[in-house]
């Protein structure tokens, strides 16, 4: 799975975001052996166990507060689902404008080739390929169908990210910030200080948010403004 590259976005924009998936697999519950001076620990619950296979202890550890984005993914030579899961990851992943919303998501892939079904159930998981949206206590505030066109999946994505309203806040805070650092940008090079102006558009076109209306332009900015910076420093 994963998406591969290639496919440009536009005219002159060259392919820039790619989705980025954690794979996971959730095997059956170990029995945990405790410690030597530890008291015994009764079994983990399966939620606890679907919890740290998708990697929420170790985002909560990193502060990643993103909602989570699942593709229960089938192998590519399952009899009944390959050939679905196949086209999603050679096609539909591999869009531009889907892989720009999918940073707003921290991305989990579980390989229902080794996962114990009940397990992927307990996330939304319908016995077929398919994208959920998960917030922080393990709820689908999204079910999202797979579909063979990555522009349906862009929009089925930033419809399920409205869903989360701290997230959907950050993002307007970031939107803004978007703003006025071009604005910036624009004033430092008026003054003719380049290499400061490329440092402020540098923050959006490297930077993990890319859905802002800001994005594409400072994207053509910055590399207008790189190349002024340069002819500036050869004129010293």
């Amino acid at each position: 799975g994963g998406g591969g590259r290639g496919g440009r976005t536009g005219a002159s924009m060259p392919r820039l975001t790619y989705f980025s998936w954690t794979e996971a697999t959730i095997g059956k519950i170990q029995a945990v052996t405790p410690a030597e001076g530890e008291k015994p620990r009764g079994p983990i619950t399966a939620e606890e166990h679907v919890r740290k296979a998708l990697g929420f202890d170790t985002a909560k550890l990193s502060g990643d507060t993103r909602p989570v984005l699942v593709y229960f993914h089938y192998p590519h030579d399952h009899s009944k689902h390959g050939k679905l899961s196949t086209t999603v990851c050679s096609r539909t992943l591999d869009n531009e404008h889907a892989a720009r919303w999918s940073l707003m998501f921290r991305c989990v892939q579980i390989d229902m080739g080794t996962t114990v079904t009940k397990y992927a159930d307990l996330v939304g998981h319908k016995g077929a390929p398919a994208f959920v949206a998960l917030d922080a206590d393990l709820e689908v505030r999204a079910e999202i169908p797979v579909t063979k066109s990555g522009a349906k999946l862009k929009k089925a994505l930033e419809a399920a990210f409205k869903k989360f309203p701290a997230a959907t806040k950050r993002l307007k805070k970031q939107i803004a910030h978007h703003k006025k650092l071009l604005s910036k940008a624009k004033a430092l090079e008026k003054k003719d200080e380049y290499d400061d102006a490329v440092d402020a558009v540098d923050e959006i076109r490297f930077g993990k948010v890319r859905v802002s209306p800001y994005f594409e332009k400072a994207v053509t900015y910055g590399q207008m403004l790189a190349q002024k910076a340069e002819r500036a420093g050869l004129g010293k």
